[in-house]
């Protein structure tokens, strides 16, 4: 890791934190609710190609680019958006854990998760780096331009790290996981 990205890493710590706070108790909530026998929900398996990689991976970085986008509302938009994707994402994995069994996760869901996961919730994080700093500052203080500016910058800078591990855990999802 280079020390640019480790002083990023440094300087939104608390960020990181928040994002993947939210985002994984939201997660956990969608899980917990999940039907422990699904009847309606199958496995088709799909080769994979271009095409599926593709769609992995647009699928991935919309949830990714809405997480992000939070950043234009100072924040405040990536709330509702973790909650609703966190828990959606743990609802459907919830449910395919009885239809894949312990095989079928280890073989699906283990060779990209771990990534995958790590990448939203540094997209969670990035969109919260406005409303986290707003916070830290005294939330009464208004910052600079300069001070936000710096923040709004290092928000790309985290989004850019989470795209980045997003097309790699779309190409293991791709061709190692189905």
């Amino acid at each position: 890791m280079t020390e640019k990205k480790a002083a990023l890493l440094r300087r939104q710590w608390l960020s990181l934190l928040c994002g993947a706070l939210l985002w994984f108790m939201a997660f956990s909530l969608g899980w917990w609710n999940a039907p422990e026998h699904s009847t309606e929900i199958t496995r088709v398996r799909q080769e994979p190609d271009w095409d599926l990689f593709i769609e992995i991976l647009m699928n991935n970085i919309g949830v990714s680019a809405a997480l992000f986008l939070g950043v234009v509302t100072t924040g405040v938009a990536t709330i509702p958006v973790a909650l609703v994707t966190g828990t959606l994402a743990g609802y459907s994995w919830g449910q395919a854990v009885p239809v894949l069994g312990a095989g079928g996760v280890a073989r699906h869901l283990l060779p990209h998760m771990p990534l995958e996961l790590v990448s939203i919730a540094i997209a969670a994080g990035a969109g919260l780096v406005p409303l986290v700093a707003w916070a830290r500052s005294g939330l009464g203080r208004r910052l600079s331009r300069a001070e936000w500016w710096s923040q709004v910058v290092d928000a790309c800078r985290l989004w850019a790290m989470s795209l980045s591990g997003l097309v790699v855990a779309a190409g293991v999802e791709t061709w190692v996981s189905t």
